[in-house]
């Protein structure tokens, strides 16, 4: 017949708390990580409304991409005028 300690009974609660530790957060990250990755389980459907700003942030990224353009070609156009103004070039 084997005789326990105190010493074995609190390191047999260490292990069993630090396995359902283990399970515990396993558990969380997979919740994490499935809720991250899949899709969302209740989705509104797109009204009119929705699909409106929808375009209007299209036009809107469209508009901003040309007068970025216009201003670099503008700024290009002007500076070759004016050097050829400068210096008679061409």
């Amino acid at each position: 017949m084997t005789f326990k300690t105190m010493d074995d009974i609190e390191e047999k609660k260490r292990k069993e708390n630090k396995e359902k530790m283990k399970i515990e957060i396993s558990d969380d990250i997979n919740d994490v990580i499935g809720n991250v990755f899949s899709k969302p389980k209740a989705r509104r459907r797109k009204t009119w409304v929705d699909r409106i700003f929808d375009l209007l942030k299209i036009f809107g990224v469209i508009i901003l991409v040309m007068i970025f353009i216009n201003l670099i070609l503008g700024n290009v156009w002007l500076l070759k005028f004016f050097l050829k103004s400068l210096f008679k070039i061409g």
